[in-house]
């Protein structure tokens, strides 16, 4: 029988604390980031295997650990009252700021403010789709696609099912060129083409497709182009 091997054991440079410090959150899984939340395990599991444990159960998606409560989290080992309000607390921080509801999107600027702090630097292509009630504020924020340096899938079809769940009536996409350059791939412009003639069809507001530099610093809007 393996003996469980306490994450203080391991390697410096795959604890997840550690981890982050060396390298950043962004180079953590999300089960180390939740292993970071759990802070320890017991004789039997590490913080680690609890966290793989609870992600195992919610499909390993991310955005299912918002529907756990705080007597779901109890039932895991080595998971007790204050660890399960740590976690409670730290998911619906992270809720309220996914949605930062409130803030309206006038202008591509609006679009661009939204979305940079979640790709600036990164090298690798993300895309989000911004869901916009009747007013155009903020419904919520989502990552819809993760790519290499140059490219990204994304399904119009998962876009477009989530803007109906949330009842939304409008939405804007951005994605991060990490490359550098700004100019729309055909790959980009086939995706807007879908992406509009998809909002369309729903009755749903396609009111922008920002792409944002590798800087953060500047970014393409096809609204300020006239190709929307």
């Amino acid at each position: 029988m393996s003996i469980r091997k306490s994450i203080k054991n391991w390697a410096e440079e795959e604890r997840p604390r550690e981890k982050l410090i060396a390298k950043g959150e962004k180079s953590l899984t999300a089960a180390e980031l939740l292993a970071i939340l759990i802070g320890s395990g017991n004789k039997r599991k590490s913080a680690l295997d609890v966290a793989r444990e609870i992600l195992d159960d919610c499909d390993n998606k991310v955005e299912n650990l918002y529907r756990l409560t705080y007597s779901d989290l109890l039932k895991y080992e080595a998971i007790g009252e204050a660890k399960a309000v740590t976690i409670v607390a730290a998911l619906e921080l992270s809720r309220r700021r996914e949605n930062s509801i409130g803030e309206q999107i006038l202008k591509s600027e609006d679009i661009f403010n939204a979305v940079v702090p979640r790709v600036v630097d990164s090298n690798q292509e993300l895309a989000f789709a911004i869901y916009l009630n009747n007013s155009n504020g903020i419904i919520r924020i989502k990552q819809v696609g993760v790519g290499g340096i140059d490219s990204t899938l994304v399904d119009v079809r998962v876009v477009i099912a989530e803007a109906l769940r949330l009842n939304a009536c409008a939405m804007a996409f951005v994605h991060n060129h990490p490359s550098g350059n700004l100019t729309p791939s055909r790959q980009d412009d086939e995706l807007t083409n879908n992406l509009s003639k998809a909002c369309s069809l729903m009755k749903i507001r396609f009111v922008d497709h920002v792409i944002i530099s590798s800087n953060g610093k500047d970014y393409y809007s096809y609204h300020d182009k006239g190709r929307i």
